[in-house]
């Protein structure tokens, strides 16, 4: 295979779409605000947060949040009160009894989280369902195959890209598949309480973790081993997704040539920071710019 496109959000923004976490925040704000003023409270957020919205969802402080969050504690008469509502409860509609002990925090996060995840769904259908004026770049499509981070189908609306020349890596929206996202802090635990170990827990739910999705496709390796271009198109280099790109620089060809699109100078530096580390790649890269072409020329090079 001669070209693999690594696509990311900033194909999508060059390409009109309004996909940005902040845009997200602004729609969750306006359609949601709900759940957006639960977010504020549980995660104290200010300045930035949105920018880095996957990253910043993993740095939860726990401590802050139980503390902030746990229900005051219940007298004897209060507790035995509910045992027997409970009781009378199961007994009434024949439930089996619960043995798990629940956190009201965790609780109270893995439903905000949830919830948060359909606004996610909601919001990426909102912004894919019209695309006005849109801006195309060139690319190869003949001999080619995409890993596609976005969720959206631009490439077959607007290149003619086949489906299965495809692979969406964190799924696909129009197919209502679980879309993912998630953090990158991996929470060791120590010493903490119940509500705070039930909590992380929760949070951890929302880890994301490459590997465990690039071993869902076995045929990868396979895809890959003779590629001679690759091109990273509005792929941002975040330490989120960078494991993957490192996963797929091991897995292509040591020879083939790597192109890494840029838009402002923190992606240059980004882009520079993953050569440095992957040395190989200093004399075999080049950066570039996407350039808007017409749809007309995306016809004659079909």
């Amino acid at each position: 295979m001669k070209h693999l496109y690594i696509i990311g959000n900033g194909f999508d923004i060059f390409t009109g779409l309004r996909t940005r976490y902040v845009d997200f925040r602004y729609w969750l704000q306006y359609t949601y605000p709900f759940i957006y003023e639960n977010m504020i409270a549980a995660y104290e957020m200010e300045g930035e947060w949105w920018h880095n919205f996957e990253i910043q969802l993993g740095k939860l402080d726990v401590k802050q949040y139980v503390k902030k969050f746990a229900p005051p504690e219940k007298t004897v008469e209060e507790i035995q009160k509910e045992i027997e509502e409970k009781r009378a409860f199961i007994e009434k509609y024949n439930i089996p009894p619960d043995l798990h002990r629940g956190s009201p925090c965790a609780n109270r996060l893995r439903g905000l989280l949830d919830v948060l995840q359909y606004c996610f769904e909601r919001w990426i259908e909102d912004s894919t369902s019209v695309i006005n004026n849109p801006k195309y770049t060139h690319i190869e499509r003949n001999d080619s195959f995409f890993i596609n981070f976005n969720y959206t189908d631009v490439l077959q609306w607007l290149y003619g890209i086949k489906d299965e020349q495809i692979l969406y890596i964190h799924g696909r929206a129009s197919k209502h598949e679980h879309l993912v996202f998630g953090h990158n802090s991996h929470h060791l635990g120590g010493m903490m309480g119940f509500d705070e170990e039930q909590t992380l827990f929760e949070l951890d739910k929302y880890e994301k973790n490459p590997f465990v999705y690039i071993s869902k496709h076995d045929e990868l390796p396979i895809v890959l081993s003779d590629v001679e271009n690759v091109h990273v198109y509005g792929f941002s280099i975040s330490e989120v997704d960078e494991d993957y790109l490192e996963w797929i620089e091991k897995h292509t060809p040591q020879d083939c040539k790597w192109e890494f699109s840029w838009y402002s100078e923190e992606d240059i530096e980004r882009i520079e920071r993953f050569v440095l580390d992957h040395w190989t790649l200093k004399d075999r890269y080049s950066l570039m710019q996407l350039q808007e072409i017409s749809s007309e020329e995306i016809c004659r090079d079909s």
